[in-house]
This record gives structure tokens, sequence and C-alpha cells, in this order.
């Protein structure tokens, strides 16, 4: 009986080990998928609009801003609008603008007048739908600038094309050719 009983306490120190081993095994895994998911990196990509195809993609982090210049067809003035990440959102944050004219951004309470250029500061307004919609020129200069990359969206392959600046979290969508 005293033989019976020592079996029956391993056993029992054997199945609650197990358990706590797989446990910990469980616990890992799922702090690594929670980890890997936070983590995921971030990615400004450039796509044309209909089809969703890459046309450039870059990696950005986020509060991160990036800047959308161009010369604009009827003032034909220098806009320069700044933009702002958070999250898979786009934020517009700044205009730089040489005139009020039709068209041309406006919208901001915190207006200063620097070098001739009207500044609308702290516009802090999510774009709609959360991505840019830009039909690029190629008669005037147009540029997306990240980071210290400057991206001329009036020349091939972007110029006349319908265009999406949209921001992706993940480790596949930065590659290859995603939809939206």
């Amino acid at each position: 009986m005293n033989n019976k009983n020592l079996q029956g306490t391993g056993s029992k120190k054997t199945l609650f080990s197990r358990n706590v081993f797989l446990a910990l095994i469980g616990g890992t895994v799922i702090g690594i998928v929670v980890a890997l998911y936070v983590c995921r990196p971030t990615y400004l990509i450039l796509a044309e609009l209909e089809s969703g195809e890459i046309l450039h993609r870059t990696r950005v982090e986020d509060g991160e801003r990036f800047a959308v210049t161009y010369i604009h067809s009827v003032e034909r003035s220098p806009v320069k609008e700044i933009f702002e990440v958070r999250g898979e959102a786009v934020y517009t944050m700044e205009s730089h603008t040489e005139s009020f004219g039709a068209g041309m951004p406006y919208e901001g309470d915190d207006v200063e007048i620097e070098d001739g250029k009207f500044i609308i500061r702290n516009i802090d307004r999510k774009v709609h739908g959360g991505s840019l919609k830009v039909r690029p020129s190629s008669v005037f200069p147009h540029h997306v600038r990240v980071g210290g990359e400057v991206i001329t969206i009036s020349e091939p392959p972007y110029a006349e094309k319908n265009l999406e600046i949209r921001i992706v979290r993940g480790y596949f969508k930065g590659g290859g050719n995603i939809g939206r």
C-alpha cells in the first residue's frame, strides 16, 4: 500500500510538471505572437489607385512626417503640405502656400506669414479615408519627401496616374504587390 501511494504521488508530480511546462511554452508562444503583432513594421506605400500596384514603398515610423510638394496648376505657385503617420492613417499637419486662391489649402486657425508664404500649422486633421489620393502632372514638378528620400511623382512611372499614398503595417504588406 505504501508503494502504491508513492507511485500515485509520482504520477501526480509528473502530470503537474508536464502541465506547468506546457503552460510556460503556451505563454511564451502567445507572448512572441503579441510582440510580433505590436512591433510590426510600418510602410508608406505609393500605389496606382485603380490597380493597387505598388510603385514605391519606404519604411516609416509612427509619428514620422512626410511632405507632398507641387506647383499649383491655377495659381502657378509652390505648395507644400506636411502629413503625419499615425498607425495606418495619414493626418494633415501643415500647409505652406503663397496665396489663398481657388483650390488652395486654407483651413486652420494657426496661420503665420514666413518668407512671403502663408503657413498653416497644427491642422491635425485625419485625411478622409486614411490615405491621400494624388494625380501628379508631368507639366509641373510634384514630389513626395519622406525621411531623406525625394520621390519625383511628376515623372514616370508615376506621372499621369491616379496615385494613392497609404500606410500599411505588417511583415508581408511591405513587400510584393499588395492590395488595399
